[in-house]
C-alpha cells in the first residue's frame, strides 16, 4: 500500500477513532452524552522545563503517571513502545541494559560510545550520554514523558527523534514501603521495593529502593551455553533535605550489576546471493557484469560450516556470550524559590561505569568469531536554569549546561582464519587477541533560554534558542596478538580478557570541535477552555564525532560533522465530553540535512575495506500522530494510539564493496564502485505503528477487577543497513493481557494480584541481523506470562 493511501486510511482512521471515542458526542446533544461522573486526570509534564498541564505544552508529548507504567507490566521502558506513535525502542545485544531507539523515524544504530544517540535519554534531569544502562527499570519510576520531535532548545544537543524524560518517586518523610515479587515462565523470578522513611521530621528523608530480576534463559540451548539468562539488580538511595518550604535538596546515589548473558545470537548465512535493492553508477576498473547483492556467507558455504537457522526458538551459542558490568551514579537535584515570581533549578550529575563484555558472534557450537570488549566510562554533568511565574504576558526559561564524558575501550577477537582465507579449513587456525584499543573524550557546554509571550488573548508566541560549543577527541591504536601466542584454538579464548603488551601495529589521533544554534518557533491559539491548536518550527541537531568502529586510523580519526533536522509540525489536543474524551493529533515534516550515514572506504587486508561514518545523505520524513482516550462508563475506558510515517533518502551517493555486490569476472582486490543508495529504506522506520487498549474495572467482594488488554501493530521495517531481506521485520500484531485484583486500605491499593501475558500471539521473528564476516542475527522475545503480588503499606 502507497503512503498516500496510507496518510488517506490514517485520516480515516482518525476520523473514526474519535467518534469511537466520543460515541455519538459530536452529533447529540450534552444531555445525551455518557452518564458517569468519572473524568480524565489532569496530567503534569516538565516537557518545557517547567510543570505544565499535557495539555496545554505546544508538541507532541506521551505521559505515564505510575499507575500507567505499572498497568504495562513490563520490567523496563521497552513496552512504552507498545503505547506510544512512532516510537520503536529494541534491545541491543552487545552490552548491559543497551538500546536504540527510533523516535519519528530517527535513531542511531550503532552503541559504540563514540557515537551519540539521537533519541535522549533522561533521568531525573540527567543527561545519559550511552545507549549503556538506559533500558531504565520501571518500578521505582513516577512518570515518563516521551517528547516526539527535536527538542535541541531546552534538552540540547543528541535529541534530534526526541528525548524520554524519565522521573523516580521522591521520598514522603513518612514510613511507607511498596514491595512486589513476579514469579513466570523460563524460571523468572524478579523482587522490587522502595522503603520510605523519615530521619527528621520535616527536615530530612530517606527513600531506599533495590530490585533483582532473574530468568533462565528465553531460548533453549542444545549444545549447553548461554541461552539469554538474565541476572542483574540495582540499588538507589535517595536523601530529601528541606530546610525551608522553598528550598529542596535530593541526593541520590544508585549502584547496578549486570552478569546478564546476552540475548543468544543465531546464524543467519545463506549459501546463494541475496539481491539488495541499490543501483551502481560507477564503472568497474575490469569490464564485468556487476549484480548489487551480497555474496554467499562463507560460513555457510565452508566445509563443515553452518547456515541460516530458521527455528527462533533455540540458539546453539557455546563460546563466551555474557557481561559483567557494573554502574555507579551520583544525582543532586535542586530547587529554590525566590519569592512567587521565580525558581532556581539545579541538576548535577556523575555516573562511572566499567563493563566486560564477552560475544560469540557466528552464534554456533564452532569457534568461529569471538570478540570480548573491556570499557570504562564515566560522565559529569551539570545544569542550572531559571524559570519565572510572572501574572503578566512574558515568561521565560532560561539557562547553562556542561557534559564531560571519558571513555577508554580495549578489544580482542578470536577469528578463526577460514572466514577470510581459503585456506585453511575450519578449526585449523585463528587471529588470536588482536584487535584495537581507543580513549575517546567529549564535552559540550552550551547556553539556552526560551520565552513564551502571550501577546493577544488567546494567543501565545514561543522563541527559544540555544547556543552549543561541543569538542570531541580520540587516541586510537590497532594491536597485533601478544608475541609468541601460537595461531591455535587452545592458545587463547576471550574468557580470559584483554591480553597486555600486544604489538601496536598503527596508531594515531584526532581533535575537532563545532558549534551549533538551534532556535524554536511556536504559536499557540487556546480556541477555547477545552481545545487548543499549535504549529512549530524546530531545528535540532546529532553532534559530530569520531568513528570508533572504523578499521583503519585513517577513518577513526577523520571526524564527521553534526547532522542537522529541521522540524515542522502542527497539531491540536482536546478535551472533550467535559474532560471525558481527549484526542490530540499531530503531524510533522522533518528534513535532515548532512546525515550522519555508514561510508565504506579502502582498508587493509584481508576485507580491503572500512566502515566508517561519514555526512553523506539527506533524507525527509513526514508523519501523523493520533492518541486519544475516552471513559466510555463507570467500569470501561479505551485508549488508543496511531503513527503514520513516510520516510525516504533525498540523496545518498557511496561505495560499496565486494560485500555489496558480485563481479563476473571478479575484480581486484578491494575494488569500490560507486552507488546510489537513495533507493534503501531508512533502518527502524515502520510505516505504521497503533496501538488499542481497552481497560475494564468493576467492584468486586472488598476490592476492585481490573482487566486489561493491548493490540499493537508495527508494519514492516528494516533492521539491516542495506536492506538484506534477511534483516526485513515483517509486520507483526502482537497482543498483551492482564487481570489484577487489587484490596484491602481505604483505596483498594494495599495489595494486589496480577496475572499478566506478553506477545501471547508468540510472534518470534528477527529483530537484527548483520552482514559481516559471518551474518548473524537476534530474535524477539517468544510468549511470557507471570504472576505479580505487590504490597503497600
Amino acid at each position: 500500500m502507497g503512503f498516500r493511501k496510507r496518510l488517506l486510511w490514517g485520516a480515516t482512521f482518525a476520523s473514526a477513532s474519535s467518534l469511537w471515542l466520543v460515541p455519538s458526542a459530536l452529533a447529540q446533544s450534552v444531555d445525551s452524552r455518557i452518564e458517569t461522573g468519572r473524568t480524565l486526570d489532569e496530567i503534569v509534564v516538565t516537557a518545557q522545563r517547567r510543570e505544565e498541564q499535557i495539555q496545554d505544552v505546544p508538541l507532541a508529548v506521551s505521559a505515564f503517571d505510575g499507575s500507567a507504567i505499572e498497568s504495562l507490566n513490563a520490567r523496563d521502558i521497552r513496552d512504552l513502545a507498545s503505547v506510544v506513535p512512532n516510537l520503536v525502542i529494541s534491545k541491543v545485544a552487545i552490552g548491559p541494559s543497551m538500546t536504540q531507539v527510533s523516535l519519528r523515524g530517527v535513531n542511531s544504530q550503532d552503541p559504540e560510545k563514540s557515537f551519540d544517540p539521537a533519541v535522549g535519554v533522561f533521568i531525573d534531569g540527567v543527561y545519559l550520554g550511552t545507549s549503556a544502562f538506559n533500558l531504565l527499570d520501571t518500578f521505582d519510576l513516577e512518570r515518563v514523558e516521551v517528547l516526539r520531535g527535536p527538542q535541541g532548545t531546552l534538552f540540547g544537543r543528541n535529541t534530534t527523534g526526541g528525548a524520554i524524560n524519565a522521573i523516580r518517586s521522591s521520598p514522603t518523610g513518612k514510613f511507607g514501603i511498596k514491595a512486589k515479587v513476579t514469579v513466570g515462565n523460563f524460571e523468572r523470578l524478579d523482587a522490587a521495593a522502595v522503603v520510605n522513611a523519615p530521619i527528621v521530621e520535616d527536615l530530612l528523608a530517606l527513600k531506599f529502593a533495590a530490585f533483582v530480576n532473574t530468568d533462565g534463559g528465553q531460548w533453549k540451548n542444545p549444545s549447553g551455553g548461554a541461552t539469554g539468562a538474565e541476572d542483574r539488580w540495582s540499588t538507589s538511595t535517595r536523601l530529601r533535605w528541606t530546610p525551608n518550604t522553598d528550598l529542596t535538596i535530593d541526593f541520590t546515589w544508585d549502584h547496578a550489576e549486570d552478569d546478564s548473558e546476552l540475548t543468544p545470537y543465531i546464524p543467519l548465512g545463506v549459501a546463494a546471493a541475496t539481491t539488495l535493492p541499490y543501483r551502481i553508477t560507477g564503472v568497474p576498473p575490469t569490464p564485468a557484469t556487476i549484480l548489487a547483492a551480497s555474496p554467499p556467507d562463507r560460513f555457510c558455504t565452508i566445509a563443515g560450516g553452518r547456515c541460516r537457522q530458521t527455528d527462533f526458538s533455540f540458539s546453539n551459542v557455546t563460546d563466551p556470550h555474557r557481561m559483567d558490568a557494573k554502574l555507579d551514579a551520583y544525582t543532586l537535584n535542586g530547587d529554590w524559590k525566590l519569592g512567587e515570581s521565580w525558581t532556581l533549578t539545579g541538576v548535577l550529575g556523575y555516573r562511572e561505569a566499567a563493563e566486560n563484555v564477552y560475544i560469540d558472534f557466528d552464534g554456533s557450537n564452532l569457534t568461529v568469531f569471538n570478540v570480548v570488549r573491556s570499557q570504562d566510562y564515566d560522565q559529569w554533568s551539570a545544569e542550572f536554569r531559571v524559570a519565572s511565574n510572572f501574572d503578566g504576558p512574558l515568561n521565560f526559561v532560561a539557562g547553562a549546561f556542561h557534559f564531560d564524558s571519558r571513555y577508554a575501550l580495549r578489544q580482542a577477537i578470536k577469528l578463526d582464519v577460514a572466514m577470510v582465507s581459503p585456506v585453511p579449513a575450519l578449526g585449523v587456525a585463528y587471529a588470536n587477541a588482536s584487535g584495537d584499543e581507543d580513549n575517546h573524550r567529549a564535552k559540550t557546554t552550551a547556553i539556552f533560554a526560551q520565552t513564551d509571550w502571550n501577546f493577544a488573548p488567546d494567543w501565545t508566541l514561543t522563541l527559544g534558542g540555544r547556543v552549543s560549543w561541543d569538542d570531541k577527541r580520540i587516541r586510537t591504536k590497532f594491536v597485533g596478538s601478544p608475541v609468541g601466542m601460537p595461531p591455535t584454538r587452545a592458545a587463547y579464548s576471550v574468557s580470559q580478557g584483554v591480553p597486555a603488551n600486544r604489538p601496536v601495529t598503527s596508531s594515531g589521533g584526532a581533535s575537532e570541535s563545532w558549534t551549533e544554534f538551534t532556535p524554536r518557533v511556536s504559536l499557540k491559539w487556546r480556541i477555547n477552555d477545552d481545545l487548543q491548536a499549535y504549529a512549530s518550527y524546530t531545528r535540532g541537531y546529532n553532534a559530530g564525532g569520531f568513528s570508533g568502529r572504523a578499521g583503519t586510523v585513517l577513518d577513526v580519526t577523520t571526524p564527521f560533522n553534526p547532522e542537522h533536522i529541521n522540524s515542522f509540525e502542527a497539531g491540536f489536543k482536546s478535551d472533550l465530553l467535559d474532560r471525558r474524551a481527549r484526542l490530540n493529533v499531530a503531524v510533522f515534516y522533518n528534513d535532515y540535512e548532512d546525515k550522519q550515514e555508514e561510508a565504506i572506504q579502502p582498508g587493509p587486508p584481508p576485507t580491503f575495506t572500512s566502515t566508517t561514518v561519514r555526512n553523506v545523505a539527506g533524507a525527509r520524513i513526514m508523519g501523523i500522530e493520533l492518541e486519544g482516550t475516552a471513559i466510555l462508563s463507570d467500569n470501561l475506558r479505551i485508549e488508543t494510539s496511531a503513527g503514520f510515517m513516510n520516510a525516504e533518502y533525498t540523496d545518498y551517493k557511496g561505495f560499496v564493496s565486494t560485500a555489496q555486490y558480485i563481479s563476473t569476472p571478479p575484480q581486484p582486490a578491494g575494488t569500490l564502485l560507486r552507488a546510489d543508495l537513495s533507493s534503501l529504506k531508512l533502518r527502524r522506520v515502520p510505516e505504521m505503528t497503533a496501538s488499542f487498549t481497552p481497560t475494564w474495572e468493576a467492584p468486586l467482594a472488598d476490592g476492585f477487577l481490573t482487566a486489561r488488554a493491548t493490540a499493537r501493530y508495527v508494519s514492516e521495517q528494516y533492521a539491516e543497513f542495506f536492506n538484506d531481506p534477511r534483516g526485513r521485520i515483517p509486520g507483526q500484531t502482537f497482543l498483551d493481557a492482564s487481570i489484577s485484583y487489587r484490596w484491602g486500605g481505604k483505596d483498594n491499593d494495599r495489595m494486589s494480584l496480577t496475572l499478566f501475558g506478553e506477545n501471547l500471539t508468540d510472534e518470534q521473528d528477527a529483530t537484527a541481523f548483520t552482514n559481516s564476516i559471518v551474518d548473524f542475527g537476534t530474535v524477539a522475545s517468544p510468549r511470557l506470562y507471570g504472576l505479580t503480588l505487590q504490597v503497600n503499606y
